[in-house]
Parts: structure tokens; sequence; C-alpha cells
């Protein structure tokens, strides 16, 4: 699997907004030559994150969210330094509720206090299987392969059984209204979930997913104790913990 860098990051990101770009647009974006930009096409081509269309690119014909691999590369570095912010806030002995998303799955590798962790996402048990200090809670369900979790209605009742310190979620997505978005119906009401099931809810969620679209709602940002981001310029009034 290749390793993003931060031209290619951008190229996919605008891909998600156009759905496919002529490479001589991409190449008067970023300033570079179009052979520069033929070299980058063709790692994300070969790699399955994008196709070539004819003098362009488009994103790969996919059903639904792209995979696992490409979401964890992408902001690999805010996603880190989110991830380690909230772990340091997290106090000794909490309930948690960890829903999908990568930032999410980072947080794991952070938590070194004893803690119980409840949740559907399979790389997060995965990191946590070495750590005898935390007790984790795994959902039955479907499980999905592209994006390590596990859905459906048993995973709502398995929430429903618990009432969590903090639930932590990402999302896909982010509106001009400041609601967070899901892909998927079933990703949106295991998110709901876990915020009725926690007594603080605290969402994570890198600038880029402000240029992101989705279809399904979570809920207002509003919603949130705590919102993790190192987007800029949003309101005041909203529970803001900065990343710089």
């Amino acid at each position: 699997m290749i390793k993003i860098n931060a031209r290619q990051q951008n190229i996919l990101a605008r891909l998600r907004q156009h759905e496919d770009i002529q490479i001589d647009t991409i190449a008067e974006y970023f300033q570079v030559t179009t052979q520069t930009v033929r070299r980058d096409v063709n790692q994300l081509c070969k790699a399955g994150y994008a196709r070539r269309i004819h003098g362009g690119v488009g994103l790969p014909v996919l059903l639904t969210n792209t995979s696992y691999q490409l979401r964890s590369d992408l902001q690999f570095n805010v996603k880190d330094t989110i991830a380690k912010k909230v772990a340091d806030s997290i106090p000794d002995g909490a309930t948690i509720m960890m829903g999908i998303g990568t930032t999410v799955t980072r947080i794991a590798y952070y938590l070194k206090t004893k803690n119980r962790v409840i949740t559907n996402n399979l790389q997060v048990v995965k990191i946590l299987e070495s750590n005898p200090e935390i007790e984790v809670y795994i959902a039955g369900g479907l499980f999905r392969s592209q994006q390590q979790d596990v859905v459906g209605h048993s995973v709502l009742t398995f929430f429903n059984s618990f009432e969590a310190d903090i639930g932590i979620l990402g999302c896909a997505a982010i509106t001009e209204s400041h609601t967070a978005m899901e892909h998927e119906t079933a990703e949106a009401e295991l998110s709901q979930s876990i915020l009725h099931n926690s007594r603080q809810t605290w969402l994570v969620a890198d600038a880029s997913k402000w240029s992101g679209s989705a279809s399904v709602k979570i809920a207002s940002l509003a919603t949130f104790d705590q919102i993790y981001t190192n987007q800029t310029n949003l309101p005041q009034d909203l529970p803001i913990t900065a990343i710089e």
C-alpha cells in the first residue's frame, strides 16, 4: 500500500468534491507540471484510490465509503494529533463507547489508563488486545471488511445495554449548517446510539470533513459536549477543542 503524500491527499479531497478532474486542471491548481500530476495519479490508481478517465482522473467505482486503508492514510498526522489530545483528556477508570472511523481508531493507541471500552470498531479491539488494563466489550453483527466494523440492529441493542461516561465518534462530513453526517443510515444510527447512551459525547473531525459530502444526518454539532478538530473559523458558541 502506497503512502499518500500531501499533494495526493489534496487530489483525493478535490475528487471527493468534484468526482472527476482533468489532469491540466490539477496541474494548474498545484502549479506543477502535468508529468508530476500523472505520476501522482498513476500511484493513486495503482493502489485503487482513483481511476483514470479520458484526460483526467476520477473516484473509483465503489458502492459505499472509501476503503479503511485509504481513509486511514488521509490526513494521518492531523488525525494522530487529535487522537493524542482526546486520549489525554480521558480520565482513569472511565467507561468509553468508541464508534467507527480512523481517527477514533487512533485514540486506542494512546489509551494508557484503566478504562472499559465498548465498541463495534474491530481495529480498536485489535489495538487494545495487548493492553491488559483495558476491559473491552465488542458488539456482534454484520462484519464489514472495508470499514473494519460491525453493524446491524444487534449492535444498537448492544450499545443500548450500557451507559458510558464518554461516547467518542467520528463522522463522514459536516455541513455548512454544522450538522455531522454519515454515508449510510446504519452508520448514522450507530453514532446516534452512542449519543443516546453516553453521559458526555465527543466528536473527532479533522478539517477535511468540512469539504466532504455525505447524506445521512447524525446530529447538530451543538449536540456534542466536545468537538476535537483543526478546523478554524467556527462559531464561538460551539464546544471546540482546537488542534494545532
